[in-house]
């Protein structure tokens, strides 16, 4: 049992690291776009828009419900 656990507890820090990563290269394309404008290219273009697409489909509902399953995970994780 305890080997499970190490190993799921390796696989989570793996995958936040990668999670860690990606924010880190998406904010990087961010900063392109806003130094470079329109010249910056089609990838970086692209993910800018998919970005604001993303931004813009956020509704009020959506964070109030991100916020419940946030305190949730908390409230349960301090249970156990």
């Amino acid at each position: 049992m305890d080997r499970i656990q190490s190993a799921l507890s390796r696989l989570q820090a793996l995958f936040l690291k990668a999670a860690e990563v990606m924010a880190v290269l998406v904010a990087l394309i961010v900063l392109v776009y806003i130094l470079l404008g329109e010249d910056s290219g089609p990838y970086v273009t692209g993910v800018v828009t998919n970005l604001s697409l993303l931004i813009f489909a956020i509704t009020p509902q959506t964070i109030i419900a991100i916020a419940i399953v946030i305190c949730l995970y908390i409230a349960l994780k301090k249970r156990v």
